[in-house]
């Protein structure tokens, strides 16, 4: 009975540490009230991505040692009070940028690697399934922001006075539920059995650089998609309610999709569904610039974008476990995660700038759907599981 209440825990931790998911709600208040540029909205958003990614491995490193309940009590006092702070500053770019594109990150990384570990560790059997319910709920936090962002906008409220609501709540949520998390005895005994395994090690894994030629073409098209979605469909002249509802369907299959995609983890060889992830995210990519003409194929797009993405945050963190063990989990894991960081910080400024400039998303879609293209045939010859010695 513990380890589903450290579930629980687990999942509504994350489903308060992934705002930023939903920042796309928040790009044509900032440009029209505060003058941001869609370039400057994206840079805030992709730094946020990085500095998560990166606070990842910190927080691994601090869960080791002194556990995930204090990490993600740090973690969740960090990301609400800037929130908080940012509802009380001036709303200038710069001001955005330190507070939610870095400080709340920096919360966010390290309540992730608190949790994530911590449930895989106590269903050891049902690696894949837990982990998507549990990212899940980050995944999750799109939805009520972007719904709560949209109904509060409407009603004229300040994306500042939003902003604080938002960190009120995170701040009450993270820390009442980082009390419940607790590693399985179990843990001790498995430390022991397995020698310690040095990042410079992982760094000369071919397997590792195979995971990786999949994973960054996948977070640089899905985090492209879902910062700029609302901004995109409102270029293709959609009503601002079918654009912003957009935001909607990405963070709801984002969240259905982690579930979705653990359990088809359950049925099919790691490397098979991976490889099935890499080539439905390339044709939707490829096929958004021809394919949407209308409110109902882009919501369709919307909806295949969010569903894609999810494989990304779920299928390597299983097959990181399945390969390398449980315990080694969180250190290679948290080295993986900082390229969706560099991939948060490249792609969907990338595309914003690539807009500003041409006035439309077509090429930023090429060469991105190119580039997770190449990623099928990278990541088959690399990634070799069977290889990696123990």
């Amino acid at each position: 009975m513990k380890r589903y209440i450290i579930l629980i825990a687990a999942f509504l931790m994350m489903l308060f540490i992934g705002f930023h998911l939903a920042w796309s709600t928040f790009v044509p208040v900032l440009k029209q009230n505060y003058g941001f540029s869609v370039a400057q909205t994206q840079t805030v958003f992709g730094t946020a991505i990085f500095v998560v990614t990166c606070f990842m491995f910190v927080g691994s490193k601090l869960e080791t040692r002194i556990g995930p309940r204090i990490t993600s009590f740090i973690g969740g006092i960090i990301y609400g009070a800037s929130y908080i702070l940012a509802g009380y500053s001036t709303g200038s770019y710069t001001s955005l940028l330190v507070l939610i594109g870095i400080c709340s990150a920096i919360g966010s990384g390290l309540c992730y690697m608190s949790a994530l570990p911590c449930v895989t560790k106590c269903f050891p059997q049902h690696r894949s399934l837990v982990i998507g319910i549990v990212v899940a709920g980050f995944g999750g936090s799109a939805i009520f922001v972007s719904r709560l962002g949209e109904y509060l906008l409407a009603r004229q409220v300040d994306v500042l006075t939003i902003f604080q609501y938002l960190g009120i709540c995170s701040l009450l949520i993270i820390t009442t539920a980082s009390l419940f998390l607790q590693n399985p005895p179990a843990e001790k005994n498995t430390m022991i059995s397995k020698p310690h395994l040095k990042i410079t090690a992982i760094l000369r894994d071919r397997n590792f650089w195979g995971l990786l030629c999949g994973f960054f073409p996948g977070s640089c098209v899905g985090l492209m998609c879902i910062g700029n979605i609302k901004p995109f469909g409102l270029s293709l002249d959609l009503s601002l309610v079918v654009a912003g509802a957009a935001v909607t369907v990405v963070a709801l299959f984002n969240t259905l999709g982690r579930i979705g995609w653990g359990l088809i983890g359950n049925l099919m060889a790691g490397k098979k569904v991976i490889i099935l992830s890499l080539v439905s995210t390339s044709i939707v990519c490829l096929a958004a610039p021809v394919a949407i003409t209308g409110g109902i194929s882009f919501q369709i797009f919307a909806f295949f974008a969010g569903f894609n993405y999810a494989s990304v945050m779920v299928l390597y963190a299983a097959e990181i476990a399945h390969t390398y063990g449980t315990e080694r989990m969180g250190i290679i894991y948290s080295i993986l995660m900082p390229f969706n960081g560099f991939a948060g910080f490249i792609a969907p400024p990338l595309a914003g700038k690539i807009f500003d400039t041409t006035g439309t998303y077509t090429p930023a879609f090429l060469i991105l759907g190119s580039l997770s293209f190449a990623a099928i045939f990278l990541f088959y010859f690399i990634y070799q599981p069977e290889r990696v010695r123990q």
